[in-house]
C-alpha cells in the first residue's frame, strides 16, 4: 500500500514502518492515522523524537493512556492537535458564534445527532476503544464546543442493532448505537444520539435551544438538486460529509 500510494503521489520515499518515519531527522511533525489502538504509543514515540504531533481521534482507547500521551508531549515540549475538524466546519461554527453573541439568548438545551451510512467492519472496531471513544467522541467534543465550558455529569448507554457480530466484543465495542445526557454548569444540558448506520446517508445536525431563540444547523448535500415525482420530493443526492474536513 505504502508504494502504492509513494507512485500515485510522486513521492520519493515510502516504508510500511512507522517507526521509519518517527525517527526520520528530516521529518518535522507526523500525521497519525493509524487505528485508535496505536495512536498513543506513536504519540509517545513521536514526543520522544521531539515530533509534534497531528492525529486522528481518540488520543487513545482508554483514559490511563491518554494521560500519558498528553504528558509525553508536554513534557518533550512539542505540539499535540486531535482531529476534531468539526470545530472548523463552518455550519458548526456558526452556532458557537451565536452561543458565544447571546444570539438566541442563554444557552438551555443542546443537541447533537451523528449517523453513518454504514457501519465499519468487525476488525475495526475490535480494538477501537469502543463507540462513545471512536465516533461519539466527535459529538461530546462538539458539546463542550458549544456549551463552552466542560461537563460536570454524563450519563450513556449503548446497545447493538446493525452489525450483531460486534456483540461478542468487550464493553463499548458491542454497541453500535448509543446516547449520552451531558450536564454542565448551570445547568446546561446536551443530549447526544449516534448510530454507526443510516439508511439515507450522513447525518449530523446541530441545535442549541437558548431563553430567546434557537440555532440549528442541517446536513450538507452535495449539491442542491432537488427531484419532484408523484411519490417523492426531496434532494436528488443524500447527505454526506462534504464541509466536515
Amino acid at each position: 500500500k505504502a508504494e502504492m500510494a509513494a507512485n500515485q503521489y510522486g513521492a520519493d520515499r515510502f516504508t510500511g514502518n512507522a517507526m521509519d518515519v518517527i525517527s526520520d531527522p528530516e521529518v518535522d511533525a507526523v500525521w497519525i492515522c493509524s487505528p485508535s489502538q496505536f495512536h498513543a504509543e506513536q504519540i509517545k514515540a513521536c514526543a520522544a523524537y521531539g515530533k509534534h504531533v497531528f492525529c486522528e481521534k481518540p488520543i487513545a482507547t482508554d483514559l490511563p493512556e491518554t494521560v500519558e500521551a498528553i504528558n509525553a508531549c508536554n513534557e518533550a515540549g512539542v505540539k499535540l492537535m486531535i482531529g476534531l475538524q468539526r470545530r472548523f466546519d463552518p455550519n458548526f461554527q456558526r452556532v458557537r458564534q451565536a452561543v458565544e453573541t447571546r444570539e438566541v439568548g442563554d444557552p438551555i438545551m443542546i443537541k447533537l445527532c451523528s449517523r453513518d451510512p454504514a457501519p465499519p467492519p468487525f476488525e475495526y472496531v475490535r480494538g477501537g476503544g469502543g463507540i462513545f471513544a471512536d465516533m461519539a467522541v466527535h459529538d461530546l467534543d462538539m458539546s463542550r464546543f458549544l456549551a463552552g465550558d466542560d461537563p460536570i455529569d454524563i450519563l450513556a448507554t449503548g446497545s447493538c442493532h446493525i452489525d450483531k457480530s460486534i456483540e461478542q466484543l468487550e464493553g463499548s465495542e458491542a454497541f453500535d448505537t448509543a446516547t449520552c445526557i451531558v450536564r454542565y454548569p448551570n445547568g446546561v444540558q446536551a443530549v447526544i444520539d449516534v448510530c454507526r448506520q443510516s439508511s439515507y446517508g450522513y447525518d449530523q445536525r446541530a441545535e442549541v435551544l437558548g431563553t430567546s431563540g434557537m440555532i440549528t444547523t442541517d446536513n450538507v448535500y452535495p449539491n442542491t438538486a432537488r427531484v419532484f415525482k408523484p411519490h417523492f420530493t426531496g434532494n436528488a443526492d443524500m447527505p454526506c460529509e462534504c464541509s466536515a474536513f
